[in-house]
């Protein structure tokens, strides 16, 4: 029975025949944004890299995409292992009726089988110069635009200090569009720079959502006596997960102390006003005041510990920032002051 394309595609990537996927791959396609000629390029220095580290052919293994943030998440491929070396391309495939329509590189790829050792992945890195922008293409022309213009929305406040009521319905409006972006194939440009705007804009609002906890503790702690050690550190345990929460809330040019004394902070070259955050700022403050200080006093790792569980992937790990794991293990909050 004969081969269809498809295979033949696939048998020529197993025997790092460059002559067969010359022949089959079509001249008028892309393969990774790129034209033939250059996609081929790369997959010819994978070749010789395999070749010059002993492998006389590729073992080939079906798996898909496992990214988080890609498109191509859930796709099927397949990873090409050398045969002595180990070192693997790892290749998305798309088809249509048993034929090869792209080939994209991936980075978060997982094989079905994992009981071969694979070493040392081999990228087909295609740079932005390399890549072909087909003018042409009206759907390529819509999709750049969209971008362009979800970009430039936000960015016409520029010279202004936004707040939520701008930039969290510009989130909910474009948040399908930056849902579609794969950023491993993104090249410089309008997608990129919508992508990255996206994304710290988002990160920096979900932090809105621990305003309320964040007012409630300042609120508490002005209550207390911080002298109290017995007082601050139940203060402190009773709201270390709020400050986990807020450990990226970290931003130039914002006084966290006297948050009012500040009309806003830059975000991407945007002025994000403070009003928004200033119950945040104020509750970081206290905690990196006082927290890490008791942190030291009570640590019960000693230095080697410390390396040893932060290197490791066991629940340890969590626990040399807790300060309450380590006053429990002292006996508690109640042991503090004691002459016992």
């Amino acid at each position: 029975m004969s081969k269809n394309i498809k295979e033949l595609i696939l048998e020529g990537f197993q025997k790092m025949d460059l002559n067969i996927l010359d022949v089959l791959l079509d001249d008028n396609k892309t393969y990774q944004d790129a034209r033939k000629e250059v996609f081929l390029e790369k997959i010819s220095d994978a070749f010789l890299t395999f070749k010059e580290n002993g492998d006389t052919h590729l073992i080939m293994l079906p798996g898909t995409c496992k990214s988080g943030i890609c498109p191509n998440r859930g796709s099927l491929g397949y990873s090409f292992i050398g045969n002595k070396s180990k070192k693997h391309i790892d290749l998305i495939f798309r088809e249509l009726d048993n034929n090869i329509t792209d080939i994209f590189h991936c980075n978060e790829f997982e094989t079905n089988d994992k009981s071969l050792t694979k070493k040392n992945r081999i990228k087909i890195d295609i740079q932005d110069d390399e890549k072909l922008v087909n003018e042409h293409n009206p759907d390529y022309l819509i999709e750049i635009r969209q971008y362009r213009l979800a970009y430039n929305e936000l960015y016409r406040n520029q010279d202004i200090i936004i707040d939520k009521t701008i930039y969290i319905p510009w989130l909910k409006k474009h948040n399908k569009l930056y849902k579609s972006i794969c950023i491993l194939f993104t090249s410089q440009g309008d997608t990129e720079n919508f992508y990255w705007l996206y994304f710290r804009i988002k990160g920096m609002s979900e932090h809105l959502k621990h305003n309320d906890s964040a007012k409630e503790a300042f609120d508490r702690f002005q209550q207390i006596n911080e002298h109290d050690e017995k007082q601050l550190l139940k203060w402190l345990t009773e709201y270390e997960d709020l400050g986990q929460e807020l450990t990226l809330f970290m931003y130039d040019g914002l006084n966290y102390q006297n948050p009012e004394e500040t009309e806003y902070f830059i975000v991407n070259d945007l002025k994000i006003a403070t009003s928004d955050f200033e119950h945040i700022a104020r509750f970081k403050f206290i905690m990196n005041e006082y927290y890490y200080a008791m942190l030291e006093k009570y640590n019960t790792f000693s230095q080697e510990q410390i390396i040893q569980y932060a290197n490791s992937d066991s629940e340890m790990s969590d626990c040399i920032t807790s300060l309450t794991y380590h006053l429990n293990k002292r006996g508690g909050i109640s042991f503090v002051g004691s002459t016992s």
